[in-house]
């Protein structure tokens, strides 16, 4: 098991992408904590990922925007294993789906606030414990349209585009000490979010917005998560220690060595 005795802790582990990156650490051995918003959905995801792995699982519910419940998390994870090797930042929100000028002050900044700085805060928090121990994974789920315009969807795609910047500039500086970080653009994913975002419909979206996203689902090209979330446990491993630094899809990674 190539994750055998590590530590991660997962976030937005709840539903999605994060629900299954922490089924599949469980899988390969290693201890997880969970955290998530919806505290009814991510028991029920622990009580799954426990069945793998009993007594190796625990989740905490709480928001990745609050330095407090980031600091509890990450505190609660050493009591309870001693450590964190992996950090997956996953826990993002849509955010206001509308043009720049009709977007309200309090939902842009909390887009920015959940997307780019939960990872700013948990990276934070476990940096010292990876730098002592000279060894640690952080692998964040960024989007595609941080790197493109998308109609409606600004405050959304600058906080992915500052999670992009947020990983090299990191990878840069903790290089020296053998800490690994990389990003992952899943793709357009069958997510809850995919569904929130439909239900939206053309009336905010736009009807060439939302005939997009109809046609991702009507034409079967959305990504099942559980496809992903092996990329998560190859980059959490020692099989990718000569990687870091690196934004990229599944096929990206294919090129770097990955076998999935």
């Amino acid at each position: 098991m190539p994750l055998k005795n590590r530590t991660a802790i997962v976030t937005g582990a709840g539903r999605g992408l994060g629900k299954s990156i922490a089924k599949a650490f469980a899988r390969e051995g290693a201890n997880v904590m969970m955290m998530s918003l919806d505290e009814d959905e991510l028991m029920k995801v622990a009580d799954e990922a426990g069945r793998v792995r009993p007594g190796r699982v625990i989740a905490r519910a709480g928001d990745v925007s609050d330095e407090h419940d980031v600091s509890e998390t990450v505190n609660e994870t050493f009591e309870r294993f001693q450590g964190v090797d992996i950090l997956v930042n996953n826990a993002g929100i849509i955010g206001p789906p509308r043009f720049l000028e009709d977007a309200d002050i309090a939902s842009w900044n909390r887009t920015i606030g959940v997307n780019l700085g939960g990872f700013f805060l948990f990276t934070r928090a476990v940096l010292p414990h990876m730098i002592e121990k000279r060894r640690g994974k952080i692998i964040n789920i960024i989007s595609g349209l941080g790197e493109m315009p998308f109609p409606r969807f600004c405050a959304y795609a600058v906080s992915k585009a500052g999670g992009i910047q947020l990983t090299r500039s990191i990878a840069s500086e903790m290089e020296p000490y053998g800490i690994q970080v990389n990003a992952i653009d899943p793709g357009v994913m069958d997510t809850g979010m995919q569904e929130e975002i439909r239900r939206l419909g053309p009336g905010v979206l736009g009807e060439e917005v939302f005939r997009e996203f109809e046609e991702y689902r009507n034409e079967h090209l959305l990504k099942n998560p559980d496809d992903v979330a092996p990329l998560a446990v190859f980059l959490a491993s020692g099989a990718s220690n000569h990687i870091t630094g690196r934004i990229g899809s599944m096929r990206f990674y294919r090129q770097m060595g990955w076998k999935g």
